[in-house]
């Protein structure tokens, strides 16, 4: 649950819901200044699942210490089970988007493979999960490049030194989207050695979408007066290396100029769901009781290019 504090209360959006958000970031992904890869399907899961893991967790909210629990302060083992529930949960629909959703959650625990050095180390409680999706990682692009249908790949949790059978990934996997460069890759960022000098492979920028679809969402979810983060750093442009920092500027009421504009159509129009509780709560019984009491309301946001 993703919860923000309010002059009245609390604001509450589900992750399934902040995922949502991206995915529709992804559909409409694409414009004059930043390419649409084709194929596309599996980063369009990738946005879509990120967080399915969590979607039995966040049908209530949970209270500790008298006030909601962010999922910023949950204690580290739920939270590595919600990310093993949901990554293998994409895995089984998708390698190469659960490889992307792997990166993702261990990319949390480990400075986003250098995107955030600003980060504190992987802390000891979650360097066996970092451990054990790296080496997950491996398997699935092995399986990928073995099998660019995706028809034999895996990468479960359960037997770590077997490939649990992923189901037949989409059209990105059977046309291959990873090469031989990648193993280069996934070895040097595992070893905290950052992107290869001579990298020139699909991966990497992928990774990097999914990270600016997961934070261009937080930047509408973190807060009730988006946006929350006001520049998006490292968003992939053309090929393996170019990138921009895109701007978030409220400019007017729901409304928010970005540059690069990255999308396909301006304006915009996203929506994501969220509850806000307004009344005093005391334990996990009356905190569920209010956030349903509440209501859904939908907000809506028009994205728009920014001022030539």
């Amino acid at each position: 649950m993703i919860v923000a504090e309010t002059a009245e209360g609390y604001q509450f959006v589900t992750q399934p819901d902040h995922a949502a958000l991206a995915g529709q970031f992804a559909d409409a992904w694409g414009s004059e200044s930043v390419d649409r890869p084709d194929p596309f399907d599996s980063l369009v899961l990738a946005a879509y699942a990120h967080d399915t893991g969590w979607r039995t967790y966040d049908r209530r909210p949970h209270l500790a210490d008298g006030d909601p629990v962010d999922f910023r302060e949950m204690p580290p083992d739920t939270w590595i089970d919600l990310y093993d529930e949901g990554t293998d949960a994409v895995v089984g629909m998708d390698a190469y988007a659960g490889l992307l959703v792997s990166m993702h959650g261990a990319g949390l625990r480990n400075r986003r493979y250098g995107l955030s050095p600003e980060w504190p180390a992987t802390p000891a409680e979650y360097r066996e999960f970092v451990e054990r999706e790296h080496r997950r990682q491996r398997r699935l692009l092995d399986g990928l490049l073995d099998d660019p249908d995706g028809t034999t790949g895996g990468g479960g949790t359960v037997g770590e030194d077997e490939a649990i059978g992923g189901g037949r990934a989409g059209e990105a996997d059977r046309d291959g989207p990873v090469g031989e460069a990648d193993r280069d890759l996934l070895r040097s960022l595992h070893a905290d050695e950052g992107v290869p000098g001579d990298y020139d492979g699909r991966l990497w920028a992928d990774y990097r979408r999914l990270q600016a679809w997961d934070a261009l969402s937080l930047s509408f979810c973190i807060t009730d007066d988006p946006p929350g983060y006001g520049e998006v750093e490292a968003v992939p442009t053309s090929g393996p290396r170019g990138e921009a920092t895109l701007s978030v500027t409220r400019v007017g009421a729901g409304e928010y100029a970005v540059d690069p504009y990255p999308f396909d159509e301006s304006p915009l129009t996203v929506t994501v769901p969220v509850r806000t509780v307004t009344t005093p709560v005391d334990d996990d019984s009356s905190l569920a009781r209010a956030y349903y009491a509440a209501g859904r309301e939908t907000r809506r946001f028009a994205l728009r290019r920014g001022e030539a």
